[in-house]
């Protein structure tokens, strides 16, 4: 099991997303000893101690599977509504690590409607309205149809480091962990020339399956954004030249978060169709 912090959801007692996984509130006799406040957790160190009223439960064979599948969970939450990128209420939710291998607390009755109206007031954080509900678990059976490979594992572990990072004094390390969750996506060989060029390239072609027109800014501003992250990883520090090209850096850096959230969903169903790494590293590469 893992906490849900920031999180809130209009779901009654549970969002059940297969027989081994769902998303369930917390009951009130639960709060008692989860407490109100999580501590900041340093075995998977996503986000802030914050309000608990969900958590993820996960039935799997090892902890180890368990954890991936929760993993995996929180990563398509953040694609599923990656439009609210740019939203200063961040951060939307956080994992504590938790006991896995069965469900939790099924004896406990569900909140009655005079307990709901109490919990009303929760921090604004993601929110899973009504009409996100089916949505979400359709997008959900969509995701998680295919196994995902260590790449894509990666780029997902770096885009909850950057959701978890919303200090100003972080816009570094969350750039960084951007441009190394692109790279992951869509560099095969660590030896290749031109990683830069072809990073731009390949994840701005991923925009154009839900926005078309948008391939050929993302393209330009990720090239940016990796100069600036040559800049960070050879110099120290931003660049003047670089950084007045970015003109407002932490907007910036959202956009280049959108651009991966966006390419990251496309990515998966390309994935979906039954290429490899390599089949869509060729079939960006052969798009026009």
């Amino acid at each position: 099991m893992q906490r849900l912090y920031y999180f809130d959801a209009d779901i009654r007692t549970a969002l059940t997303l297969s027989d081994q996984l769902r998303i369930r509130r917390v009951k009130k006799s639960e709060k008692q000893s989860y407490g109100e406040f999580g501590d900041n957790d340093q075995g998977l160190g996503w986000g802030f101690g914050g309000p608990l009223s969900f958590v993820l439960e996960c039935v799997s064979p090892t902890q180890r599977e368990g954890e991936e599948t929760m993993k995996k969970l929180a990563v398509c939450l953040l694609l599923f509504k990656h439009d609210m990128g740019l939203d200063d209420r961040l951060p939307w939710f956080r994992l504590v690590r938790g006991r896995s291998g069965y469900w939790q607390s099924d004896h406990l009755p569900p909140l009655t409607d005079e307990e709901l109206d109490d919990e009303a007031m929760r921090f604004p954080g993601y929110r899973l309205g009504i009409a996100d509900i089916d949505a979400f678990r359709t997008f959900w059976a969509t995701c998680s149809k295919t196994s995902w490979h260590k790449s894509l594992l990666l780029a997902g572990s770096r885009l909850l480091l950057v959701q978890a990072r919303r200090d100003e004094t972080a816009l570094e390390d969350r750039l960084i962990d951007l441009m190394i969750a692109c790279e992951a996506l869509v560099i095969e060989d660590k030896k290749e020339d031109k990683k830069r060029t072809k990073i731009a390239r390949r994840v701005g072609k991923l925009q154009e399956e839900q926005i078309p027109h948008l391939a050929k800014r993302a393209s330009e501003e990720l090239g940016l954004a990796y100069r600036l992250r040559n800049d960070l990883v050879h110099q120290g520090e931003f660049s003047s030249e670089n950084l007045a090209e970015a003109a407002f850096p932490d907007q910036f850096v959202m956009y280049i978060e959108q651009y991966l959230r966006i390419g990251m969903a496309n990515y998966i169903d390309l994935m979906n169709q039954g290429k490899s790494k390599n089949q869509i590293i060729q079939y960006l590469d052969e798009s026009p």
